[in-house]
């Protein structure tokens, strides 16, 4: 561990210590609210400053939760019985299965040849290809990571060097931020968007279906995810305006695929399966992650699956599996120790007589801000959502509205290189500089922020979701 993780660690043991030492308790705020307090900040530094493993981080974190009273040793370990979870394990098998099936290249390959050379067109065939794929691969660092030898093929069929071709920087900023902003539409598209409706079951005993999360979240995702396309485009306009060779190349990666697989067409069909139950759910009323395990079983499914378990379990990033069900019960306690009603009653004070909608814009810009102190959107979520219901609840507002508007909000992730993974990966090809991400980054959160403000007193606000 380098020296400033020690100094990093330091500090977060000493803010822990010195709030359960030095914190006077009152009625508003008893000895488990304190306690559940205090490991929350604990919690934030950790993250925030990478100071341990997050595996490790999350094993500290439930230790504490019992340890200090902040629950009991059940509710400790609560997090890991969220259906919410479950929904991060069965979307990265599913991604799985459809990479090794090869389906997910195919229909990728598919769509960017639809283009037919003209760069622009490319740029557009792109954005449709990760809108696709945010229902049928539910994790964003796996379309990313899918689309990656993509784009890179299509660059070095171009000739291009790195660092100097503004069609791959575009495509890379359209994977990773457009990506990104469509992924705030689908509740399985993210692993920040089951952490949300998670939290919202636990504080509010509501459970978030899939399709109403697409009704709510969609429209206003989508959209915005091509407006920035557009700008992406304005920002890095192709040096050429026809593919050539790059466009040879993604026919010759075309056909080498071949025929349509069986095991291809197998995969389809459980994706189609799933994504129509997903999509109807309000209507036959089988949960979202009932419906995602019956997908996972056939596709694992003995002599006919696309992969065994031991395969599938490889592919599965357990310690973000571990890190959000601590996160999850850390969440719990904030909320039924009274922590989180404290927290909102003194840091949202000043905005309590404002008009809800105007509150609710305040901290879309604000979570928005925040992304410089987070890396990803799922630590944020779970450290600021439960303060946000408390908040919605003391001024009389539908906590629901509140925490799925917001809850969504907070995966607006997109102006540092650490900020989520598809950036780091963008990074990682040597195509894109620091200034570069950080230049588009920036245009793309107050984009994002801007558009949301608008969608508040609008599309959301015909849903009856804001007051």
């Amino acid at each position: 561990m380098g020296g400033k993780k020690w100094i990093y660690l330091v500090l977060a043991f000493a803010c822990l210590a010195g709030i359960l030492w030095f914190m006077p308790t009152s009625a508003a705020l008893k000895p488990a609210a304190k306690a559940s307090l205090a490991i929350a900040v604990f919690a934030i530094i950790v993250w925030v400053t990478q100071a341990m493993d997050d595996a490790l981080s999350a094993l500290v974190i439930v230790f504490l939760l019992a340890a200090l009273k902040a629950t009991d040793l059940t509710g400790s370990f609560a997090g890991y019985s969220n259906t919410a979870l479950w929904l991060i394990v069965i979307g990265f098998i599913m991604a799985a299965c459809m990479e090794k099936s090869g389906l997910s290249k195919r229909i990728a390959l598919f769509l960017v040849n639809a283009a037919g050379g003209s760069a622009i067109k490319v740029y557009w065939a792109v954005a449709v290809v990760m809108a696709v794929l945010s229902f049928l691969v539910p994790s964003i660092t796996a379309r990313t990571l899918l689309m990656l030898p993509i784009i890179l093929g299509v660059g070095q069929a171009f000739g291009t060097k790195a660092g100097e071709s503004n069609i791959v920087k575009a495509l890379l900023f359209i994977v990773a931020m457009s990506g990104t902003m469509m992924s705030i539409g689908v509740l399985t598209a993210h692993v920040g968007n089951p952490i949300t409706a998670g939290l919202i079951q636990t504080a509010t005993k509501t459970t978030i279906s899939w399709s109403q999360w697409l009704k709510v979240g969609a429209p206003p995702a989508f959209i915005l995810a091509f407006v920035s396309v557009y700008v992406i485009q304005l920002m890095w306009p192709p040096e050429f305006k026809e593919l050539g060779k790059g466009q040879d190349f993604v026919r010759s990666e075309l056909a080498a695929l071949g025929r349509f697989s069986g095991m291809e067409a197998y995969t389809l069909v459980v994706f189609l399966i799933t994504l129509v139950l997903w999509a109807t759910d309000s209507f036959h009323k089988i949960n979202v992650v009932i419906i995602g395990m019956l997908s996972v079983i056939l596709l694992l499914w003995p002599g006919k699956g696309v992969m065994t378990w031991k395969e599938a379990q490889a592919k599965v990033p357990w310690n973000v599996f571990v890190l959000y069900g601590a996160g999850l019960s850390m969440g719990t306690a904030l909320a039924s120790s009274g922590a989180a009603k404290w927290l909102a009653g003194t840091m949202l004070s000043p905005i309590v007589t404002m008009p809800h909608a105007v509150q609710m814009v305040i901290l879309i810009w604000f979570i928005t801000l925040l992304q410089i102190f987070f890396t990803g959107g799922g630590p944020k979520t779970t450290a600021l959502t439960p303060i946000i219901i408390a908040h919605a609840v003391a001024i009389g507002a539908n906590p629901l509205g509140f925490a799925l508007i917001l809850g969504m909000n907070m995966q607006h992730q997109y102006l540092l290189p650490v900020s989520n993974m598809p950036n780091a990966v963008a990074m990682g090809t040597g195509h894109v500089t620091t200034k570069e991400l950080m230049k588009t980054g920036a245009v793309m959160s107050v984009l994002a922020a801007v558009f949301m403000t608008g969608v508040v007193f609008t599309y959301w606000k015909w849903l009856g979701l804001v007051q």
